[in-house]
């Protein structure tokens, strides 16, 4: 987990709601994964983030941002505003 994710995710995310709970599961998801970027993540480039892949928390309006390499999967970042794919 980055230090950007740990400040950003909070305000975004509280403790006990539901969205924790959703971006919770979507947390095990990417962990639990044999294969990344999975089939519906998408790169996208934003500041201050950078370039991250990203995947939509269940049906709420979060945004989970990650990066990965073949041993680690780093979360960079929580947010509430639809990132725009890098393709578009």
């Amino acid at each position: 987990m980055s230090t950007w994710y740990a400040r950003t995710a909070g305000p975004n995310v509280q403790h006990g709601s539901p969205g924790a709970g959703s971006v919770g599961r979507a947390v095990r998801a990417l962990a639990a994964a044999d294969e990344l970027p999975g089939p519906a993540d998408y790169e996208a480039n934003a500041r201050p983030v950078g370039r991250a892949w990203v995947r939509r928390v269940g049906s709420r309006n979060l945004w989970l941002w990650y990066r990965f390499t073949d041993e680690e999967v780093v979360l960079v970042t929580v947010t509430t505003d639809p990132p725009v794919p890098l393709d578009e």
